[in-house]
């Protein structure tokens, strides 16, 4: 089960992180071409919604919040076992 957890979360979090670089790569190739944006949103909000990228965007910090999640609630359960080990 450990290794199940770990395995999942370090996948969670590196498939959002390649994903959160590759919306950012999306973002920089589109903004030469944009034609203009107002000042309140700004350029990254008005780019997310002219390349309908909100859904991706937001996908991708999600799951590097749960895989990192994941990550140290994995790390926070061998520290606990280790402790009980330790103890006993």
């Amino acid at each position: 089960m450990k290794k199940s957890l770990q395995l999942f979360g370090t996948v969670l979090f590196i498939s959002g992180i390649i994903l959160f670089g590759l919306m950012h790569l999306a973002i920089a190739l589109y903004i030469p071409h944009l034609g203009e944006w107002s000042d309140p949103p700004g350029k990254l909000i008005v780019v997310l919604d002219e390349i309908i990228g909100w859904f991706p965007y937001v996908l991708s910090i999600l799951f590097m919040l749960l895989g990192g999640s994941m990550l140290i609630f994995d790390l926070w359960k061998s520290k606990q076992k280790e402790q009980v080990g330790k103890k006993s």
